[in-house]
């Protein structure tokens, strides 16, 4: 089982619907990689290296996660603590 997941897109792609549906089969937290990017959703972006301090402390909470949404530049740091990803790779 992977313990570590992260479902990658961007806002309206899908990514947290199915991190949800999933949520709902595994014993897993869920996170949406908005909730650490937006201080006010889709108004107010907070600083990167506050998202990242964040969401590094929720992920550190739990053996087991489900990541959704793009990280992509502001959480590139995380892509080693991730099993699975949404394309299908492996680390």
């Amino acid at each position: 089982m992977y313990h570590r997941i992260h479902i990658f897109g961007a806002s309206g792609s899908g990514a947290t619907t199915l991190g949800q549906e999933l949520r709902r089969q595994l014993p897993h937290v869920l996170m949406d990689g908005d909730d650490y990017f937006w201080i006010e959703k889709y108004t107010r972006p907070r600083e990167p290296k506050k998202r990242l301090e964040l969401l590094k402390e929720d992920l550190s909470r739990s053996p087991q996660w489900i990541l959704t949404g793009a990280v992509c530049g502001w959480g590139d740091e995380l892509r080693s603590a991730f099993d699975r990803f949404a394309d299908g790779e492996t680390n």
